[in-house]
C-alpha cells in the first residue's frame, strides 16, 4: 500500500481524527462514539453528512485475533451507533478510507482489502438505508486501493486512489464500477490520488502527490470525459508537498488542503484554491510553537466558508499531538479551538463534513499514553 500522507502519531493502521468548523456561539464538542466489542485500535478515516441529523463515519478496527476489519458508524442526531459492515470472503485485512453520502439512504464507502495471498485489492460498499453490501469493483488491478469517494447521487459516484500502474479513478453508474483513464506526471514515481470532490457529473477534482526526487502535490480534473493534470503551485522553499483533502462547491471554486515540509524538515499547513482557471496558495496558520502541523480533510459549504481539519505537535520538547481546525471566511484562514480527550496523548483530525457554515461533524481517533486508541467524533 502506498503512503497517502504523513501521520504524526503512532497507530497500527492508517487512521484519522475528526474535526470541523466551529461557530463563535457554540464551539466544538466531543461526542460519545462506541467501539466494537473486543476491538483494538478502532479509528475513523472519513465522515460524510447528508444532513445535520444523518452522518456516517468509516474506518477500521483490529479484532482480538489481530485482523483489521471495516468500521462504519451512524449519527442520527442524538447518538452514534455501529453499523454492521461485511468484509470480503477470505480477506486477511479490510479497511475503509473514504465515504460519501448522497442521502441518508445512500452512502458509499471505499478502501481496500488484502486477500488470502496478501494481494491488495480495491473495496467499495453501499448503504441502502438498512444495510451495507459489497459492490464489485474492476478486477485485474494489483497493489490497489481506493482512498476517496464523492457521490452526487445514488447512481453517480467517483472514487480515486492508486494501483501499481499509478493513479486510479473509478466511476459508479448505479449498477457497475468502471475504471477511468487517469494520467500520471512524466517520470513520476508512486503517483497517488487521495480524496476527490465532484461539483457535478462533469466536474470532479482529485488531489494527491507523486515523487520526483521529492514529493510534489498532484491535482487532477475530470471534465465529464477525461481526466487531466492541473498545474499546481508549491510553496517557495518547500522540500516536499502533499495534498490530502479537497472540497468543490462549483466547477470554478475548489479548495485543497495538505502540508509541506521545509528544508529543515518542519511540516506546515497548506491550502490552495481553484478559481476556475488557476490554483493559488492561500495563507494558512500554524499553531504557535508547533514544529509540525498539517491539514487533512476539508469541507466547503460555499466559496466563502470552508473548514479544514488536521493536527499538530505541541512543541519541539513535547511530542503530544493535538487536533487542529481552521476556517476560511472568504478572506483569510483562522484557527478554531478544538477539544482533546483529557486522557489522550495523541488526538488527530482527518475527515470533516459540514452541512452549513456553522454545523460540521468530524471523526477520527485519539490514543492513550498507555497505547490503546479509540474512535473520536466532534461536532459544532
Amino acid at each position: 500500500m502506498r503512503r497517502r500522507f504523513v501521520v504524526l502519531s503512532c497507530a497500527a493502521v492508517l487512521t484519522f481524527w475528526a474535526a470541523g468548523a466551529a461557530s463563535a456561539a457554540t464551539g466544538w464538542a466531543i461526542q460519545t462514539t462506541p467501539n466494537p466489542s473486543g476491538a483494538t485500535f478502532p479509528s475513523f478515516n472519513d465522515v460524510s453528512c447528508a444532513s445535520a441529523t444523518s452522518c456516517t463515519a468509516v474506518g477500521v478496527y483490529t479484532t482480538a485475533s489481530g485482523v483489521s476489519r471495516t468500521l462504519a458508524e451512524h449519527w442520527n442526531g442524538s447518538k452514534w451507533a455501529i453499523q454492521t459492515t461485511p468484509d470480503p470472503s477470505g480477506a486477511v485485512l479490510s479497511v475503509f478510507y473514504g465515504v460519501s453520502c448522497a442521502s441518508a439512504a445512500s452512502c458509499t464507502a471505499v478502501g481496500r482489502y488484502d486477500n488470502s495471498d496478501y494481494a491488495e485489492l480495491t473495496l467499495a460498499e453501499h448503504w441502502n438505508g438498512s444495510k451495507w453490501a459489497i459492490q464489485t469493483t474492476p478486477s485485474g488491478l494489483t497493489d490497489a486501493e481506493l482512498a476517496g469517494v464523492s457521490c452526487i447521487s445514488a447512481t453517480n459516484c467517483t472514487a480515486t486512489g492508486n494501483a501499481e500502474t499509478g493513479t486510479l479513478a473509478e466511476h459508479w453508474n448505479g449498477s457497475t464500477w468502471s475504471i477511468q483513464t487517469t494520467p500520471n506526471p512524466s517520470g513520476a514515481e508512486f503517483p497517488a490520488l487521495n480524496r476527490v470532490s465532484c461539483a457535478s457529473a462533469s466536474s470532479c477534482t482529485a488531489v494527491g502527490f507523486y515523487s520526483l526526487g521529492s514529493e510534489i502535490a498532484l491535482l487532477a480534473d475530470w471534465n465529464g470525459s477525461t481526466w487531466s493534470i492541473q498545474t499546481t503551485p508549491n510553496p517557495s522553499g518547500s522540500a516536499n508537498t502533499q495534498l490530502s483533502g479537497v472540497s468543490c462547491t462549483s466547477a470554478s471554486s475548489c479548495t485543497a488542503t495538505g502540508f509541506y515540509s521545509t528544508s529543515s524538515g518542519t511540516l506546515l499547513t497548506l491550502a490552495e484554491h481553484w478559481n476556475g482557471s488557476t490554483w493559488s496558495i492561500q495563507t494558512t496558520l500554524n499553531p504557535s510553537g508547533s514544529p509540525d502541523a498539517q491539514l487533512a480533510g476539508i469541507s466547503c459549504t460555499s466559496a466563502t466558508s470552508c473548514t479544514a481539519a488536521g493536527w499538530y505537535t505541541v512543541s519541539a520538547t513535547n511530542s503530544d499531538v493535538l487536533t487542529l481546525a481552521e476556517h476560511w471566511n472568504g478572506t483569510k484562514w483562522a484557527i478554531q479551538t478544538t477539544p482533546n480527550p483529557s486522557s489522550a496523548s495523541s488526538s488527530q483530525l482527518e475527515g470533516i463534513s459540514c452541512t452549513s457554515a456553522t454545523t460540521c461533524t468530524a471523526a477520527g481517533l485519539y490514543t492513550l499514553s498507555s497505547g490503546p486508541s479509540f474512535t473520536l467524533a466532534e461536532r459544532n
